[in-house]
């Protein structure tokens, strides 16, 4: 078994030959690194001391970029995304932009300069700042954090304390580099492990289980948002014995949603506890529901202070040491979470825990998950964004939202005066995690927006066979196309619904080609505002069709075929 190479260290001590990725069927080895690095180094204008913004959907690419700022004594400035907002906010505090920027700096546009000569690469000091990375902003404007090469490198090893596994699995990932967690467990420990990684993260489990079904063995990283939605109809049986470990991070798993991804991959869950400020500190295994308490990894330690707890460790930062939530210390490397300790607003003058809220909402019958925040219109209002379970659907389903929500408002006045209770709900079928299996303020305000409604709420979608996807629609009664249409009794329009079948007909078969027309068309009975239907579709490749079903319990709603070209 290879051991550990830091990644101060990393162009010097691997040699050339190692395999270190697969990008697009192609094994990429480490001097092939070497060779892009050095040609960077050649054309970047780079001066120790700078910070360069540095954004890649490609893990390989992306490395190499951070390798040639390293060896200049640059700081790789590391963003979640290249959103204009996000380049705006960094042009002032960068010197240039590096990767997939409008902006950036490109080999091909610079071929001339390029040389091939051999640069002798340094090994990168202890103290210098690696990186910059970001708070994920669901609680505001995301806050810079350096990383240097001595916390990159003592994660790495306490990493490898914990979980000595084998370095002949591949590495799979729902989860990009431009997170921590990404970074950290998928990138980071994979290169200096020796671990084949692919180059590209899988945003989808259909993704996973293609690439899993090549491997002889897989390490799979990953977030609650994706492992609770991994497709169960699947045959999941046929990667028995290939998952070596499955690692989670982002938020906690709920024991079930453990369980359910647990039995597919046969293999136990195991969770990460920590943050962009302190990096990984504990982690749990949920294989029994009692073990719902996280151990401290290796060479961390945990202490109560008058300021709240308090984390130490090799890795761990003196001005980040103290944690955001409420904890319960069992033993000195034990203990169990209860919730943010910062998540206390004001509502018209009134005290507010936003997490006691969700807690009391997730104790209900109906609600699996609930997240709390307060929206501004022409007062503050405390709103809800919930994914209900089954027997919330169900109701749902059988009475409406609106009767759900008296019920779920009714629950909240036993524990909140009547100015807290939530005036504004919102039920999806997932919460808006983003890339990196986190959930941004910014992403639960926007669905209180005073926004046109024009799509269905999915409710969830279903891969029925390889040519056959079924969506459950819930269909709001502010659809713009109620509008009119028509007054006093209004019903979703057929153009509508032709709309959204070819809309998701695109989304889910991923195929492409230009409208030509329709066939078969049947409008059979009528659907109205706040109801359920369900959306069949069915692709033929070789005929360039989609055919199309809506139907709910009162029976067919319409079909036909969309015709391609």
């Amino acid at each position: 078994m290879k051991t550990l190479t830091l990644l101060s260290r990393w162009l010097l001590d691997v040699t050339d030959e190692q395999p270190i990725a697969m990008m697009d069927d192609v094994i990429v080895t480490k001097a092939q690194v070497s060779n892009k690095v050095a040609m960077w180094q050649a054309i970047l204008p780079l001066l120790p001391g700078q910070k360069w913004a540095v954004y890649h959907s490609d893990a390989i690419e992306f490395f190499t970029l951070l390798l040639a700022l390293w060896q200049s004594n640059c700081t790789a400035c590391i963003p979640g995304d290249n959103c204009t907002s996000t380049v705006e906010r960094l042009e002032n505090s960068v010197i240039g932009f590096l990767g997939e920027f409008e902006n950036a700096y490109s080999l091909e546009q610079n071929n001339s300069q390029l040389t091939r000569k051999a640069f002798p690469w340094i090994e990168i000091e202890r103290g210098f700042p690696a990186i910059e990375v970001y708070t994920s902003g669901s609680t505001g404007e995301p806050k810079p954090i350096i990383k240097t090469m001595a916390q990159i490198d003592d994660e790495l090893c306490c990493i490898e304390a914990l979980w000595p596994l084998s370095d002949t699995s591949i590495v799979l990932s729902t989860v990009t580099h431009q997170h921590l967690f990404g970074l950290t467990f998928r990138l980071f420990w994979s290169l200096a492990k020796g671990r084949l990684l692919f180059s590209k993260h899988s945003s989808f489990s259909e993704e996973i289980y293609h690439l899993a079904s090549q491997c002889n063995q897989f390490i799979l990283i990953s977030t609650p948002a994706h492992l609770k939605r991994l497709n169960h109809q699947l045959d999941w049986s046929i990667l028995q014995g290939k998952c070596e470990a499955a690692i989670s991070s982002a938020a906690p798993l709920q024991y079930e949603e453990s369980m359910y991804a647990a039995k597919l991959l046969y293999t136990p869950i195991f969770e990460i506890y920590g943050s962009s400020e302190t990096g990984a500190v504990a982690w749990r295994n949920q294989s029994k529901i009692e073990a719902d308490y996280w151990t401290l990894l290796p060479h961390i330690t945990l202490n109560e202070t008058e300021k709240g707890f308090i984390v130490n460790g090799p890795h761990v930062s003196s001005e980040h040491q103290t944690l955001s939530d409420n904890i319960e210390q069992l033993t000195p490397d034990c203990f169990r979470l209860h919730g943010r300790t910062d998540r206390i607003v004001k509502v018209e003058g009134k005290r507010l825990s936003l997490s006691k809220m969700e807690k009391c909402l997730e104790q209900s019958d109906w609600v699996a998950i609930a997240r709390a925040l307060v929206v501004t219109k022409k007062r503050e209002e405390v709103a809800i964004v919930a994914e209900l379970n089954d027997k919330g659907r169900a109701l749902v389903q059988q009475h409406s939202q609106k009767w759900l929500i008296a019920r779920l408002k009714q629950s909240l006045k036993a524990s909140f005066e009547l100015v807290l209770i939530p005036r504004r709900w919102r039920f999806v079928s997932t919460l808006p995690y983003n890339q990196q299996g986190k959930l941004p303020m910014e992403s639960l305000q926007a669905l209180f927006d005073n926004q046109e409604v024009k799509w269905p709420q999915v409710l969830d979608r279903t891969h029925t066979s390889e040519n056959t996807y079924r969506l459950n629609f819930y269909i709001p009664k502010e659809l713009i196309y109620f509008d009119g249409h028509f007054e006093n009794n209004p019903i979703l329009p057929g153009i509508a619904q032709t709309h959204w079948a070819q809309h998701y007909g695109r989304e889910v078969f991923a195929f492409k080609g230009r409208f030509s027309r329709l066939e078969a068309v049947k409008f059979q009975s009528v659907i109205f505002p706040d109801s359920k239907v369900t959306l069949t579709l069915e692709y033929h490749p070789i005929k360039g069709k989609l055919a199309f079903q809506y139907i709910s319990e009162k029976g067919v709603h319409s079909s036909g075929r969309i015709c391609f070209e």
